[in-house]
């Protein structure tokens, strides 16, 4: 009884709020659709009716290497078959001057660094919570090297922005993640070859958030 006097407060909540619920779904358009993909688009859209709210369809189209017109084309069609209407679509790449804004601006603060440690090096360091040499370079040595990513350059190829967050966390991904890498083997799929740089996941993910709003 407790639960659902809850569950009707909650009701009662979030409807007087008309339009205050919004809900996303952010495939990477490097597949198809998969059972899980289903379910968790079913859900956002079951809430977002729920509540009279809203549900976007944004596509996290930051790894070129992997991403293609075909699978968007087809996750549409397959959202349109199990009854999904978006209310809006978005891409990541929409974004990302704004996002590539940010990186340089953490830069600038002090909060972000160029690294061109070897990867299988900077694991290792991860895991033994050993800083790279690179984090205490200057912010203009590090603007320098952001300049030598944004260009495409042989140097900027071997870099990758990483944030500056704590390398003796016990959750090892907040060891400095990376938060940028170059890459101009492939085109982007909507934007072409205008970028050299793109955001990982998970730094383009809580900034297009930001931008979306």
């Amino acid at each position: 009884m407790a639960a659902a006097r809850l569950c009707a407060v909650a009701d009662t909540v979030f409807v007087s709020s008309v339009c205050r619920v919004v809900t996303r779904f952010p495939p990477e358009p490097s597949g198809y659709l998969h059972i899980g993909h289903a379910k968790a688009a079913l859900l956002n859209d079951a809430i977002a009716k729920k509540y009279q709210g809203k549900l976007i369809l944004r596509f996290d189209d930051t790894n070129p290497q992997k991403e293609k017109d075909e699978y968007v084309e087809n996750i549409i069609a397959d959202l349109k078959r199990l009854g999904i209407v978006h209310h809006q679509l978005t891409h990541t790449s929409d974004h990302f001057d704004f996002i590539l804004g940010l990186a340089k601006k953490m830069i600038e603060e002090g909060k972000a660094y160029v690294d061109d440690t070897p990867v299988e090096q900077m694991r290792a360091w991860r895991m033994d919570g050993t800083h790279s040499p690179n984090r205490s370079a200057s912010v203009a040595d590090n603007l320098k090297l952001w300049n030598e990513m944004i260009e495409g350059t042989p140097v900027g190829l071997k870099c990758c922005l990483r944030a500056k967050i704590d390398m003796s966390a016990n959750n090892k991904t907040m060891r400095d993640p990376v938060m940028a890498r170059c890459n101009i083997g492939t085109p982007h799929h909507r934007t072409g070859n205008k970028y050299k740089v793109y955001p990982t996941y998970d730094f383009a993910c809580q900034t297009s958030c930001t931008a979306t709003a």
